[in-house]
């Protein structure tokens, strides 16, 4: 039987974190394997997730059982049933939260979302791939094409404009998909592609992904906590969560997560990307852009 439900049951990862105490240390592994690249992880047959956390299928049955599912079936009914939302239309997700109810100030209650939802996609993230992305990002040798969808152009142009000021060989790459093809002529097993890709997921974004992949170009997703289809063909990824009382997901933890991006990276390379903005600082003041403090 699967667990009984309340108003607000917890979602899949909740119920692996608050059940790691009482695990054996193979169940732990394979917790933890299902936890880094959650729900990619789990969406597999039994003798597949074994392999690829390495432990044994009966592992795989015994932890299920442990969070109370029935059987593996079961338990995967619950995950497809979770990742229904990813699909949701705005209409949808503004029914979901006005059943609810208002009992606090809509500001206060959408803060507290965003709040939350910021330090849930910190927490989260596995840190040696947050590390790795930041290495990778950090190479001068590779060039880096940024892209991102209807709602997240405006995070990949953000982390573009500030990669740039740090290092050159950024591209965003323009929202019109004819000039996608040209773009990926040059691409090659040296480029870096950042997709930003969060539901509803689109189409075209997942086919230029999988044009690149086939090209050998190395590609970083940032998506939301049901992962993008375009998984498939990340070479690393990082989610986020968006869900907030709105018709519109949220993207201030994205935001927040590709600060921290930017953050690591600076670091990394700190005595070139001081003389970089020295210079631009300088070219500031010769064009009189901005106001000289007093």
């Amino acid at each position: 039987m699967r667990p009984p439900t309340s108003v607000q049951p917890p979602q899949m990862e909740e119920q692996l974190r608050a059940a790691m105490s009482g695990m054996t240390r193979a169940e732990r592994q394979l917790a933890s394997y299902m936890l880094g690249n959650f729900p990619l992880s789990v969406l597999g047959t039994v003798s597949e997730i074994a392999q690829a956390a390495g432990v044994s299928g009966p592992t795989v049955v015994r932890l299920v059982r442990k969070l109370g599912f029935s059987g593996y079936p079961d338990f995967r009914a619950q995950l497809h049933e979770e990742m229904g939302e990813r699909l949701a239309s705005p209409i949808a997700k503004h029914e979901k939260w006005a059943a609810v109810g208002e009992a606090d100030h809509p500001l206060n209650r959408f803060g507290s979302s965003v709040i939350d939802n910021l330090s849930q996609t910190l927490a989260q993230q596995d840190l040696r791939v947050f590390d790795k992305v930041a290495d990778i990002l950090a190479d001068k040798a590779r060039p880096i094409h940024l892209m991102g969808g209807r709602l997240t152009r405006s995070v990949a142009e953000y982390f573009a404009t500030a990669l740039h000021v740090m290092r050159s060989d950024v591209t965003l790459l323009s929202s019109l998909p004819n000039t996608w093809p040209p773009a990926l002529l040059d691409m090659s097993d040296r480029d870096v592609l950042v997709v930003f890709d969060i539901r509803r997921y689109e189409p075209s974004i997942q086919q230029f992904i999988e044009l690149a992949h086939a090209q050998g170009v190395e590609i970083i997703l940032v998506t939301d906590r049901w992962v993008s289809p375009s998984a498939a063909k990340a070479r690393h990824i990082l989610t986020s969560h968006v869900e907030v009382p709105s018709a519109w997901d949220t993207i201030v933890p994205m935001v927040g997560l590709v600060e921290a991006l930017l953050s690591a990276i600076q670091d990394r390379n700190w005595d070139a990307t001081r003389d970089r903005l020295n210079r631009m600082e300088g070219f500031y003041e010769n064009m009189l852009l901005f106001k000289r403090p007093r």
